[in-house]
């Protein structure tokens, strides 16, 4: 699992990257959100970032399975086009090249 975060026009938005499984039964989950900052208990601990509810969720399965990747949107949200495009820039570049 992984969480990548970046600033645009001073809110923060994030990709949580999750894999599943093994070989051919391999599923990864990119999903897009605003992100929002997490005070932690402690002074001395800085706060975090964490995903806040998805806008975005594309489901890729092991290139051997042949299945496409899958691209699900939440209705209720919208975000700037320049995030959506910097999160498909993001998967992609996780994806295997297709040679397409």
């Amino acid at each position: 699992m992984s969480l990548l975060t970046w600033d645009h026009d001073g809110d923060l938005y994030c990709t949580l990257t999750t894999e599943t499984g093994t070989g051919e039964g391999r599923t990864t989950h990119f999903e897009l959100s605003e992100a929002r900052i997490v005070a932690n208990g402690s002074p001395s601990v800085l706060a975090s970032p964490v995903p806040g509810p998805t806008a975005v969720t594309v489901v890729a399965y092991a290139s051997d399975e042949e299945k496409p990747v899958e691209v699900f949107f939440d209705g209720t949200q919208t975000l700037p086009f320049a995030v959506l495009q910097h999160f498909v820039a993001t998967v992609a570049a996780r994806l295997p090249a297709t040679g397409a």
